[in-house]
């Protein structure tokens, strides 16, 4: 699995420009994670990003601070965390 921590220069909520916040880690089924800090509304951020794909396949979990807060199988949507 391969990890990328997202630079400030590709987020586009400012907020996230900001410190503080928490840390929300994206695990695709290509094994690519992507790793996004500084978000302060994760519910809000979860559900933004979950339909996306951009060529990464499908999302099949996702980590709040490290915790896995949400699986594929899960039964749930992405942001109901």
């Amino acid at each position: 699995m391969s990890e990328l921590r997202v630079k400030d220069n590709y987020r586009t909520n400012e907020l996230s420009l900001e410190p503080g916040g928490h840390e929300v880690t994206v695990i695709h089924e290509s094994g690519k994670s992507f790793v996004y800090d500084k978000v302060k509304r994760p519910g809000m951020y979860i559900k933004s990003i979950s339909g996306r794909d951009k060529g990464h396949g499908a999302i099949v979990e996702i980590l709040l601070d490290g915790t896995s807060v949400w699986t594929s199988g899960s039964g749930r949507e992405p942001w109901e965390i």
